[in-house]
């Protein structure tokens, strides 16, 4: 068995031998299938992910389950760790591209304990992996406590932030953290991970390889209607500058430092050029929509082009901030 791993929060956690066998009906033959099934009745075999996530694009799950507390998540890390079958983490599916092949093994998003919130003495507030990022913050402005307001332009859950250090101009998560809660899969051990040892930076984070539970963050005492007015601010920002009632997965590439990539793109002439169902946003260049039936391949057409266009015009290499999973 090869180690376990986790590329990002809608990446692997553990990996098998790299695929699973197909019936002639296209359910997954390997196996571990039956097994889970009679380990956890509630999984769905060969289960299509377009529906889970925001760019409505991507292909089936070989197995797909929702984990609602921490001994089902422990269950299930040891199950795959003994059966060799991949895991994937899924969390609101809002900064992933899945491939349309779709994603071999078992693919989890957290519900149920995960999705609490608890507000503790001294502004400190313990967010499950599943609770929204807009959520987080508007719960936390009711309470008059700042600092979490940048977050709510952030459409995914709070273990998807994390791992990914999400955030806006603004601010990001990582400035908030104290400590993070996470189950490490080659051990089956909870850890307690302050934030010194996360080694957060632009866009990463140090928790590629535990699967995030949960995050305790520090936030001020502020006034509350202040704090919404900043809320609302944000958010109407969003409004007139982002397409957010498109097919979407936000930002597609890291900003280079000193530079905005809408403003390269649109530069190189791209902003609205459509390739297949895909297209280069009309309002905001650095996100690319699902406009018409898109495939992943669609997506990834753009995608090229936008860094080839980019890299001549002004010799800057594109980093995709977006995850790539799955299968071609």
């Amino acid at each position: 068995m090869r180690a376990a791993r986790q590329l990002s929060y809608s990446g692997r956690v553990t990996e098998g031998n790299g695929s699973t066998p197909k019936d002639s009906g296209g359910k997954p033959s390997a196996a571990w299938a039956d097994d889970l099934k009679r380990e956890f009745p509630e999984a769905k075999l060969d289960e299509p992910l377009a529906r889970y996530t925001t760019f409505r694009i991507g292909g089936p799950a070989d197995a797909w389950l929702e984990l609602r507390a921490r001994d089902e998540a422990r269950r299930l890390l040891a199950f795959c760790r003994e059966r060799g079958a991949p895991l994937t983490v899924l969390g609101f599916g809002s900064n992933v591209l899945i491939r349309d092949g779709g994603v071999r093994g078992v693919v989890v998003r957290l519900k149920g304990d995960f999705e609490k919130l608890e507000f503790l003495d001294g502004g400190r507030v313990r967010a499950g992996a599943a609770v929204r990022a807009p959520q987080l913050v508007t719960a936390c402005a009711e309470r008059g406590l700042a600092g979490a307001e940048p977050l709510v332009g952030v459409p995914g859950t709070v273990g998807g932030a994390l791992v990914m250090n999400a955030g806006t101009r603004d601010g990001e998560i990582g400035d908030l953290v104290v400590e993070v809660e996470a189950l490490d899969p080659r051990e089956l051990s909870l850890r307690t991970l302050p934030r010194a040892e996360i080694g957060f930076g632009y866009r990463r984070s140090g928790l590629e390889n535990v699967v995030v539970l949960a995050g305790l963050l520090q936030l001020k005492d502020g006034d509350k209607a202040d704090i919404m007015a900043r809320v609302q601010k944000l958010q109407q920002r969003r409004q007139q500058t982002q397409p957010i009632h498109t097919f979407n997965v936000g930002s597609t590439f890291k900003n280079p430092p000193g530079r905005f990539v809408a403003q390269l793109i649109e530069q190189a002439g791209l902003k609205g050029h459509a390739l297949g169902g895909a297209r280069i946003s009309p309002m905001h260049a650095n996100f690319i929509e699902n406009h018409s039936r898109a495939s992943a391949n669609d997506v990834l057409a753009l995608v090229a082009l936008a860094r080839e266009k980019v890299k001549a015009a002004f010799g800057i290499e594109l980093e995709l901030e977006m995850k790539i999973i799955g299968e071609a």
